[in-house]
């Protein structure tokens, strides 16, 4: 006997209250969520306020995204965003991956109020650390943006 995987929500960034209320409304028990590198902090509010909820969170790297998708196992991406126009959305680092994949595949995506500000530019140290062990060596430079640009083509509807 094989157990045919659900297919799930996956979410990229940390939202507001609203986003958490439609996740309980919608009465979904399980979503996928990236670790996001560097900082983690995405990934460590997603699963505190989900479990909180009721709601399992499925931790994924980052690049375990494109293997889901073409499994056909995501349903929808929820992406926070920290600014938005008409033309697109400024979205943490690693959204703009998920909204082609989403295009790619056919699975909406939707926008939400972040819940925090993020700078738009971490700082070298947080890319060549990981839980306070050096994995980089040294006398390298890093470039470590936070947040990406997402064209409004990708995207499928906002909530306010």
């Amino acid at each position: 006997m094989s157990i045919k995987p659900q297919k799930l929500i996956m979410l990229r960034g940390i939202f507001d209250e609203l986003a958490l209320q439609k996740l309980v409304r919608s009465k979904v028990k399980k979503v996928y969520i990236l670790e996001g590198r560097p900082n983690l902090d995405a990934s460590q509010f997603a699963v505190k306020a989900l479990n909180e909820r009721g709601i399992k969170p499925v931790l994924i790297s980052d690049n375990m995204a494109g293997f889901l998708f073409a499994k056909g196992l995501v349903k929808e991406v929820w992406l926070s965003y920290q600014m938005v126009d008409q033309k697109g959305a400024v979205c943490r680092i690693g959204a703009l991956i998920l909204a082609v994949l989403a295009k790619k595949h056919k699975v909406p995506v939707y926008l939400f109020k972040s819940g925090v500000k993020v700078k738009f530019m971490g700082k070298p140290q947080e890319l060549f650390f990981f839980l306070g062990e050096r994995i980089a060596p040294k006398g390298i430079r890093a470039y470590v943006p936070q947040v990406e640009w997402v064209p409004q083509r990708y995207i499928t509807k906002r909530y306010e």
